[in-house]
């Protein structure tokens, strides 16, 4: 059976973290995580105590950047496979197991990956990572692998040279092309194995210089040259794009650049909803949830959706959809919400009920 090492490189304090370690920590046996902490805040080292007898290795201190921090876990535990989490990134229930399923059906394999669901700075789902798509050449000129959903073996990983500690944006996207540039065998998995904030103040919303000069060198090393200018301009357009407001503004820009866009699981890269959209949430909450909340654009009468438990609806507005469960669903539990619509409508967010 694998075993994971995972680092969780933290810079400053999140409120997603003590999710982020719940998801690891219920991942069950073979993982062992470090935590790499350079934020000097009191509530991380707090957490941390709380998690002290299952952390295989942690530090409180000043590092040299993500990366570093990245590399020091992985030096300082034992496993077969890496990968890291951010301080706000958290994995679906049972998303190791998914990769060692992916992995035992076929040995050979050396990098898996998932999809992710997007979640905003009140842990809303918002939609899914449209970018992500099986793999292939595309590889070398867009970011089709979400970081938080991907793992891959140690040996593989030494082969293709490591991660370049010098990087500080693009360094996931750098492995993943020497990865597949050395000849590694990559995996899909078609289930979300990650939940990742989209926010303003997230690395993948900047466009400062080092960003642009980082994603210009690695554009210009492995994107086909006739390729170049439109890659560039794509992860310039998403950057300026969420820091737009106010929101509805965003809203309907976003909707108009992404209406050609790809459609995971029946849910449009603009939120469009097709027919057999299923969206899958989940929470590592210290206390169960009794609901779910769907905020929508579009008419009502049209819409309708269902649960895989028992549960009773009410509209909550206009266009608004509120789905009660019969019995709170429990930290680390999985919802899946099956969508039925007839009409135009654009999903908003899905929210808890607390």
């Amino acid at each position: 059976m694998q075993s994971f090492a995972i680092s969780v490189p933290v810079g400053a304090w999140h409120p997603f973290l003590p999710q982020a370690l719940a998801s690891l920590k219920c991942q069950g046996s073979g993982v062992a995580v470090a935590l790499l902490d350079a934020s000097g805040d009191a509530r991380v080292k707090a957490l941390a105590d709380a998690n002290a007898d299952w952390l295989a290795f942690r530090r409180h201190g000043p590092d040299k950047g993500q990366s570093d921090a990245i590399l020091e876990g992985w030096d300082n535990l034992e496993g077969d496979w890496l990968g890291w989490l951010n301080a706000d990134d958290i994995l679906m229930p049972g998303a190791l197991a998914q990769i060692r399923a992916a992995h035992a059906a076929d040995t050979s394999l050396e990098v898996i990956y998932g999809h992710s669901t997007i979640l905003d700075d009140a842990g809303a789902m918002t939609g899914y990572h449209f970018n992500v798509e099986p793999p292939g050449p595309r590889l070398l000129q867009a970011g089709i692998i979400s970081q938080p959903s991907c793992l891959f073996s140690r040996a593989a990983y030494n082969r293709a040279g490591g991660l370049n500690r010098d990087l500080h944006y693009t360094m996931d996207w750098d492995l993943w092309i020497r990865l597949y540039k050395d000849g590694s065998k990559f995996g899909f998995v078609e289930e979300p194995l990650s939940m990742v904030l989209w926010g303003a103040d997230t690395k993948t919303a900047s466009l400062n210089t080092r960003r642009r000069a980082e994603l210009r060198a690695i554009i210009a090393e492995h994107a086909p040259q006739d390729m170049q200018r439109g890659t560039f301009r794509a992860f310039a357009v998403h950057a300026i794009a969420d820091r737009i407001w106010p929101e509805g503004l965003k809203t309907k820009l976003l909707r108009r650049l992404r209406r050609n866009g790809p459609v995971v699981f029946g849910l449009g890269a603009d939120g469009r909803i097709h027919p057999g959209c299923a969206l899958v949430v989940a929470h590592y909450a210290d206390r169960p949830m009794a609901g779910i909340r769907i905020d929508y654009d579009g008419p009502a009468d049209a819409f309708q959706a269902s649960v895989d438990f028992p549960a009773r609806q009410e509209r909550a507005g206009p266009a608004s959809l509120a789905i009660h469960f019969d019995a709170g669903l429990t930290p680390a539990q999985t919802c899946k919400i099956q969508i039925d619509t007839c009409g135009e409508n654009f999903l908003r967010r899905v929210s808890w009920i607390i």
